[in-house]
Formats: C-alpha cells, sequence, structure tokens
C-alpha cells in the first residue's frame, strides 16, 4: 500500500510542535551531521519559531555606488511562495542589513512565515511589531544599496557549513536553526514525533522520583 503524503501545510504546524534539539538527534541518527547553521543567528526575540520550507536567497558585496538591486529584490520578493521561510546568504557582508520592514511586509503578505538572514538586519522595531519571525546574525542600520546585491534566489546556498537547497526544511526556535533536507522531511517529522513522546514519558518518571539511570534504561532518551 502506498504511503500517503502529508499536506505542507500540517508538515508545518507539526514541526513547529517540535524543538530543534529533538530534530537535531533524530538527523544525526540518519548520517547528517551539518545540519545546525552558525549559533551567531539568532532570533530577533527569543521565543520566535519558524518552521517550513527553504526559499533561498544569494548576495555579495558590491561596494559599487551606482549599483542598485531594487528591480531584483522586487522580484524575488513576488517570486515568494506561500508557507516557505525565506534564508538569504549575504555572502559574508558586513557593510550593511539585507532585511527591513517593507521586505518583511511584503513577505509576510505573499505568505512568507519567516526569515533567516546570514547578514544584518534594520528596522528591527517595526518587525517585532508585526509578530513576524526573523533569524539573523546582526543589526545594520545601513541600506544595502551601492553596498550589497541580491544575486540569485531558489538556489543551493550555504550558511556556515551547512548547505540548502530550495525546498529543504527549516526548523528554527531560541537554540538555532536545523535545515532537513527535503528528501527527510517526513521521515524525519515522524522520527522526531515518536522521540519527543518517549522524552516526555522520561520527564513524568523523573518526576515521579526515578533515577536518570532507570529512566534512561526505560526510556531510552536524555
Amino acid at each position: 500500500m502506498k504511503k500517503q503524503k502529508i499536506e505542507r501545510s500540517e508538515i508545518c504546524r507539526r514541526y513547529r510542535r517540535l524543538y530543534t534539539g529533538a530534530v537535531a538527534d533524530v538527523l544525526d541518527s540518519k548520517g547528517v551531521r551539518n545540519h545546525s547553521l552558525p549559533p551567531s543567528i539568532r532570533p530577533l526575540e527569543d521565543g520566535m519559531k519558524v518552521a517550513g520550507p527553504a526559499f533561498t536567497c544569494q548576495g555579495v558585496p558590491v561596494g559599487d555606488i551606482h549599483s542598485d538591486d531594487t528591480p531584483m529584490l522586487i522580484k524575488m520578493l513576488e517570486s515568494v511562495t506561500p508557507q516557505c521561510v525565506i534564508v538569504l546568504s549575504a555572502g559574508g557582508d558586513y557593510s550593511s542589513s539585507h532585511w527591513g520592514e517593507m521586505m518583511t511586509l511584503s513577505a509576510r503578505q505573499r505568505g512568507c512565515t519567516g526569515t533567516v538572514v546570514d547578514g544584518g538586519v534594520r528596522d528591527a522595531p517595526f518587525i517585532l511589531k508585526m509578530n513576524f519571525p526573523v533569524f539573523t546574525k546582526f543589526y545594520m542600520p545601513a541600506s544595502s544599496i551601492s553596498r550589497w546585491e541580491l544575486k540569485e534566489y531558489q538556489v543551493a546556498v550555504r550558511v556556515g557549513e551547512t548547505g540548502i537547497q530550495p525546498e529543504d526544511f527549516v526548523l528554527g526556535d531560541m537554540d538555532g536553526i536545523v535545515i532537513i533536507p527535503r528528501a527527510l522531511t517526513e521521515e524525519v517529522l515522524l522520527d522526531a514525533e515518536k522521540a519527543v513522546t518517549k522524552e516526555r514519558g522520561m520527564h513524568r518518571a523523573l518526576r515521579r522520583g526515578m533515577s536518570l539511570k532507570e529512566a534512561y534504561k526505560r526510556y531510552g532518551s536524555f
């Protein structure tokens, strides 16, 4: 009997109920080791969480006073797909911000559910008021115009040691960001849900006074 595919919206909903540590452990068990993005990428607010397929973007520093990638940015933002998480690699640029209020408004309008920026963000107070999850490396008031350009989107990108393909799954919370390869998205979801159920059993046992050694022996979780 053919296994029924889980709807994308359901996958996103169920991943949001999990946490990155459990998913990272499952990925480790499957031999996927370079799954976590650098710890310097943090949520604007601790309670923020993202879960969705990656919509990838790649840019580079330019340092050209005459450069203006506004048409490319508009084209990218108008291509954003519902339920996605934008993953933007700034190509190591520290000269400017790479995400801001107007980009957030546009992305949210298109159904995007969050953004991960391996670079800088500005307009943070306004983004926080939108309750839109953004993870970033740093804050910077300087505009990217004439300093940095978006070159491509929906292409393979690299953030730290992690390669990210379009439609790989992104999960982020206070602990950081993990990337689940597209082909493993459903499998990892099901295994992580089982692992979390076991952990909850272990939590209850420890609260009832069971020793850690005995609880580990019974539940196999730590």
